[in-house]
């Protein structure tokens, strides 16, 4: 199975479509962020902040292959040496045409990879919207550890939702990689499974 995605650092031009997705209420709806408009000029100042090299935090743009498009965004915050921590703080997938899985999958194999055999870290979570279904998927998918529940820790569309923190250690990542179980077919596999699974439990 090839590649559907690759990342890159942001770019000035890239301020329109963070400009759009930074407005869409329905990207916004379960992530843990503030639900805050965004003008056109702090788009492209967050993207102008965010192009510089930073040791505590990076940002990529996530492009299709087929077309370079940028279709989406991922970030890790809260690098920390001593700690041998990293906060992977989030991904949008901005363009629906790409919302099917794939690119979601190629992103946490990137992210993992950077964070375990680039910067030699030793720890990587994350918090999340436990209706996240995307994201629980994910977790599923991938091997995170649910580590605990801040109850209504998060108040968005008028009600309080339940924050749910999960991490994948150093050793978890090398020993799923080394059984291949971080191949995107097998990781698919997990993902539909646990979609289904969600389905049936509606």
């Amino acid at each position: 199975m090839g590649k559907t995605v690759f990342f890159r650092a942001f770019e000035e031009e890239d301020a329109e479509l963070i400009y759009k997705w930074k407005n869409d209420d329905e990207l916004k709806t379960l992530s843990t962020g503030l639900n805050r408009r965004m003008c056109r000029d702090e788009a492209l100042d967050w993207v102008r902040s965010r192009m510089r090299h930073h040791d505590y935090h990076v940002y990529w743009a996530i492009c299709a292959k087929d077309t370079g498009k940028m279709i989406g965004y991922a970030s890790l915050t809260d690098i920390h040496y001593i700690n041998s921590s990293a906060n992977f703080s989030g991904i949008v997938i901005g363009d629906k045409n790409y919302q099917d899985g794939l690119a979601w999958i190629e992103t946490y194999l990137f992210i993992y990879e950077y964070v375990f055999e680039r910067l030699n870290l030793n720890r990587i979570y994350g918090h999340s919207i436990n209706e996240h279904k995307m994201t629980i998927a994910m977790r599923f998918a991938m091997f995170s550890t649910t580590e605990g529940v801040m109850r209504q820790a998060s108040y968005k569309n008028g009600r309080y939702y339940d924050v749910s923190i999960s991490s994948i250690l150093r050793e978890e990542y090398f020993e799923h990689k080394a059984k291949g179980d971080y191949e995107v077919h097998a990781v698919l596999k997990r993902l539909t499974k646990c979609i289904r699974e969600q389905k049936k439990s509606k």
